[in-house]
């Protein structure tokens, strides 16, 4: 994982304002503002969205709202595997959490499937990385010096973790009872000052931590109220300072030399390597040549195999070509049947639309018929159509077989025939030609000669007076599955079958059209009836006597009635569209074999194609074992050959110079000098807009009241830290006493080392470090043939080794497959002049495959670390 940018919005000092990092590098970025620029919002903001839920309103959380209130948005850019995402978390008010493939532009996951995305892709789970290699302001070790004892006993098990996970584990020894009470001593007096598995605060240590809270929120709005100049002006005076020291005629001349002597070194560590690299081509070379012979000779065993293989595959696409073609044959005469089927119904369907046509003519001519000739016509078919309805809904409520019964029969028996011929497949067939008078048998009966006979796993083939051949076949022809799942198919095709009380699937077919037709004439017959009687049967034959009453004497006319010639006319409209869905499966159907039947032809050309290739490859057959011989004996031969330059490319690297470390030096080197340019050329444009800004400020009066206040809480900070320091005190103590009881292989601290040593060389020759087993931390430090404790050297080389021991700890994550980014959050503070430059060698030399973010308030000192430094971009948030 990479970061590529961060944006934040609303957070702490940023209230209303939306600020931005873009375009971090995969090698050293560094952003270098004055103090109380926000660098460690920064770090903050980067931690909460790897390590907190977007629903989290704790501590850590509650830190990052600004004074003005209102939600927190933090965006963040990662590369993984090559793909860009774009991650972005709301906290504490309209909170969520949203991943976005950049390169898609749509949205992945978001709120909880969000977290579980970040968890798997960043290891946020794993809890290691914040600990190990993302390094809060102010801390000089591998854990902070106020952590809780659950804090630090989670980044010892993530290193114990890592280290195990390369080295395996520590064996663990107990000692005795004197050792027990001295820990209970100690472990009384931690009790007195602290409690809980956290250490949280009690008695004199919280009263200090109470106090200091609340001159904390005094200090705090005093610091406000004065802060815009007083940022100002001491950014100003930095400013001046620091283009002082800029134009120093010393520091540019050491600048000069530094860059100088890196080219130097980087020009003679490129000359030995132009060697090594020419002795690098020739083993290239004879590599490549071992691999063409190697090549050759298992290229032409293949050929050999390909050759039986392929007149095997011939003969079996062969006959599958034949079988489609005869299913395409079947298919496409079905099609035609149909279609003359549909001539039939469309003729038909024309045929009534005329008479309807006619029909609706002489309705229109004949209006003045006497009404008794009409009702009594209407009335006739108004029972005609009330019998016609009862009779299907009688007949369809006996008819279990439904549009999704049949369905579901059909799917069954889809899948019957499916595994049916898997099954089949899944045979290997043998067959047997005899030139002589020894019959073979299978499983006691005679094989036919030109039978083609289906063996299956285990098959037993009786070759009398030879031997019994047994035919173990691969798992993928193997028919256990095939059959049993067959035998479960035509299980539930049978119950299928019963439910429906049909035998056969043609029949729930012809029993599933009965019922759609008995529910279309039951549909119409009562669609018809409430058109000629919508106020009933009896208000039709009142209507017809009250007919009859006024028309005595008049004729009849016979006609037929447009209503009956309509609902012939939708019983034909009906057939003619099913008959049309069952000509569209046909043709379906047709494409369908076409389609299997292009694709075995197109098998069985390259079947064909393929034997003919094998033959070619393979050469003449009475040659083939001679052709054999000769490519053993050349691979042999280019073998040996490479094994004489191997030896000697690794005579040129055993006295080789550290290229490494001269082109990283050199990189540094060269960016320092040009980051100072830019720096410079950047501090006189600042400056010019920080006194601008200062002659438009008024000034106020509150430096006093801060400083009072500041000064009470100096003292009640430094009481407070007495206390934190001697739980600290006796949490290293009973820690100690604790690893005095265990002892541990080297072996299990030897991946660590081995990252290590080359880092530790830059600083001190002939420097090791040996190991706390329990808490997996620099115990202490080997030099000129002394050991020194870790706690008794300087600030600077404990803060210069343990930046050095998170350098390893990223080596040994990217063995195991964690590429995660190294973040330094005010770091090497304590380191002085020559140090601090070897530091910088040492972070470059990192760099070359490793990310490395770096926050700084050292403007001139950081100068020379090099590395890419973008610009903080800031505008009111939208």
């Amino acid at each position: 994982m990479k970061l590529r940018a961060l944006t934040l919005e609303n957070v702490r000092k940023f209230g209303g304002k939306r600020v931005a990092i873009d375009s971090i590098g995969d090698g050293i970025t560094v952003i270098c503002e004055a103090n109380e620029f926000g660098k460690s919002t920064f770090f903050d903001a980067i931690h909460a969205v790897v390590f907190e839920k977007h629903t989290a309103t704790g501590k850590n959380v509650q830190s990052l709202r600004p004074r003005a209130g209102g939600g927190v948005r933090i965006g963040l850019q990662v590369e993984i595997d090559g793909a860009c995402y774009a991650i972005e978390k709301r906290f504490l008010a309209q909170k969520g959490a949203s991943v976005t493939d950049t390169a898609r532009g749509t949205v992945i996951a978001r709120d909880g499937e969000a977290e579980d995305w970040i968890a798997r892709h960043i290891g946020a789970s794993d809890g290691g990385p914040t600990g190990l290699l993302w390094v809060r302001q102010g801390v000089l070790g591998l854990e902070p010096a106020d952590a809780k004892p659950a804090e630090k006993d989670r980044l010892a098990e993530a290193r114990r973790d890592l280290l195990s996970s390369v080295a395996g584990e520590i064996e663990q020894v107990t000692g005795g009872r004197t050792m027990d009470r001295i820990l209970r001593r100690c472990q009384e007096d931690l009790d007195a000052l602290a409690t809980g598995s956290r250490l949280s605060p009690r008695g004199a240590w919280k009263e200090a931590v109470d106090a200091a809270k609340a001159l904390e929120a005094e200090l705090e709005v005093l610091e406000r109220q004065c802060a815009e100049l007083s940022d100002s002006l001491e950014e100003r005076r930095a400013a001046d300072a620091e283009l002082r020291r800029l134009d120093e005629p010393e520091a540019k001349a050491r600048r000069d030399t530094d860059l100088a002597e890196a080219r130097q070194a980087a020009r003679a560590a490129e000359s030995h390597a132009q060697k090594i690299a020419s002795a690098q081509g020739e083993l290239d070379l004879a590599l490549m040549q071992r691999s063409e012979a190697e090549r050759a000779r298992d290229a032409f065993i293949d050929a050999l195999a390909e050759v039986v293989s392929a007149s095997k595959a011939l003969v079996e696409v062969d006959q599958l070509n034949s079988e489609r073609l005869d299913s395409l044959k079947d298919a496409r005469d079905a099609e035609g049947a149909l279609r003359s089927e549909l001539e039939e119904a469309e003729s038909a369907t024309r045929a009534l639309r005329e008479e309807q046509k006619r029909a609706e003519r002489a309705g229109r001519i004949q209006r003045a018929r006497e009404e008794v000739e009409r009702f009594g016509d209407l009335l006739k078919q108004a029972r005609g159509h009330a019998a016609t309805a009862s009779e299907c809904r009688v007949r369809i409520a006996g008819n279990p077989v439904t549009e999704q019964a049949l369905a579901d029969l059909e799917d069954a028996a889809k899948e019957t025939a499916r595994l049916q011929s898997l099954f089949a497949a899944s045979s290997v067939r043998m067959h047997v030609e005899y030139v002589g008078d020894t019959r073979l048998s299978l499983a006691g009966a005679e094989i036919i000669s030109g039978d083609a006979v289906a063996l299956k796993d285990g098959a037993e083939v009786e070759v009398p007076g030879i031997a019994t051949l047994r035919f173990v076949l691969p798992e993928a022809a193997g028919d256990h599955d095939a059959e049993t799942l067959h035998a479960a198919a035509l299980a539930a095709e049978a119950d299928l079958l019963t439910r429906c009380e049909v035998r056969t699937l043609g029949e729930a077919r012809d029993r599933a059209r009965q019922r759609q037709a008995d529910e279309n004439v039951a549909k119409l017959a009562e669609q018809m009836l409430r058109s000629l009687a919508p106020s009933g049967v009896e208000a039709l034959e009142q209507a017809l006597v009250d007919a009859r009453e006024t028309i005595k004497g008049a004729s009849e006319i016979p006609v037929r009635s447009a209503e009956r010639v309509a609902s012939d006319l939708d019983a034909a409209e009906t057939r003619e569209a099913e008959v049309r869905g069952r000509l569209r499966a046909a043709a379906e159907a047709v494409a369908d074999a076409r389609e299997k039947a292009a694709t075995s032809a197109a098998a069985l050309a390259a079947a064909r194609d393929r034997q003919g290739r094998a033959e070619a490859h393979a050469g003449a057959a009475d040659a083939r074992e001679a052709r054999r011989s000769e490519l053993a004996n050349a691979a042999q031969g280019a073998a040996e050959e490479a094994e004489g330059k191997a030896k000697a490319l690794a005579s040129l690297k055993a006295d080789a110079p550290d290229s490494a470390t001269a082109a990283a030096n050199l990189k540094r080197a060269e960016a320092a000098f040009e980051n100072v340019r830019k720096r410079r050329e950047h501090l006189v444009e600042r400056r010019a807009d920080l006194s601008a800004r200062i002659d438009t400020r008024a000034h106020e009066g509150v430096e006093e009241r801060r400083d009072e206040v500041a000064e009470r809480l100096r003292s009640m900070t430094a009481r407070e830290d007495r206390y934190a320091a001697e739980v600290a005190a006796l949490v290293r103590l009973r820690d100690a006493l604790e690893a005095a009881r265990d002892g541990a292989r080297e072996a299990y601290f030897e991946p660590v080392q081995e990252e290590l040593r080359p880092l530790l060389r830059i600083l001190h020759d002939d420097a090791g470090i040996d190991w706390e087993t329990d808490s997996i931390t620099p115990g202490a430090l080997r030099r000129g043939g002394e050991t020194e404790a870790f706690e008794t050297l300087s600030g600077g080389t404990q803060e210069q080794i343990a930046i050095l021991t998170r350098l390893a700890f990223a080596r040994l994550f990217a063995r195991r497959g964690q590429h995660l980014p190294i973040i330094l959050d005010d770091a090497l503070v304590y380191s002085d002049d020559d140090r601090i430059v070897k530091m910088f060698t040492a972070l470059n030399r990192v760099a070359l495959e490793q990310q490395i973010i770096v926050f700084s308030c050292r403007q001139l000192a950081f100068s020379g670390l090099g590395g890419d430094r973008p610009r903080v971009k800031t505008e009111d948030a939208a």
